[in-house]
């Protein structure tokens, strides 16, 4: 197994994750315990973000969000959810959740796509990041799989407290 097939692997369970947290109710999926500050919604929108800038950084195209996603989803153009106050996180509301599930899909493609692709020298390759530079493979292990692995954490805790399954509860049962 390559490097770039075992991050795909790893990536694969994340992105079903994520997926299997789209489902819900509207109210479900934008319950904000007291005292919370994201909701279900907020980390599916958030996570698909990052992802997508990592990639466009990785790939040098453009990003996947558009005018277009922003319009259909109801969520910002602009931003993607890191530094927002508690109170601007709260009042992240998603209009259209199978928009915003076509475009994780999409950038999740995307990833997908590069990652076949990819060589151990792709994965080593340099780019631009918040304190100088990091490897593609670091980029995507810490700010996609890792990042990304927390906010199923905190999926999994908001879908508890409302009486939902986990996300992928039957993982490993078969």
């Amino acid at each position: 197994m390559t490097t770039a097939d075992f991050i795909q692997r790893s990536l694969e369970f994340t992105h079903a994750a994520l997926i299997d947290a789209r489902s819900g109710t509207d109210e479900q999926l934008h319950f904000v315990p007291d005292h919370g500050s994201h909701s279900i919604a907020w980390c599916l929108w958030h996570t698909a973000r990052i992802e997508d800038l990592i990639m466009s950084r990785v790939t040098g195209e453009p990003q996947v969000w558009s005018e277009d996603w922003a319009a259909r989803t109801g969520l910002p153009f602009d931003g993607f959810g890191a530094g927002m106050s508690d109170d601007d996180a709260q009042q992240v509301r998603v209009a259209d959740v199978d928009a915003l599930g076509g475009y994780q899909d999409a950038v999740f493609e995307r990833t997908t796509h590069f990652l076949a692709g990819a060589t151990d020298e792709d994965l080593e390759r340099e780019i631009p990041a918040r304190n100088g530079t990091e490897s593609v493979g670091e980029a995507i292990s810490l700010h996609m799989m890792g990042h990304f692995n927390g906010h199923r954490g905190e999926i999994n805790t908001l879908r508890g407290m409302q009486g939902m399954p986990t996300v992928m509860a039957a993982q490993g049962t078969h």
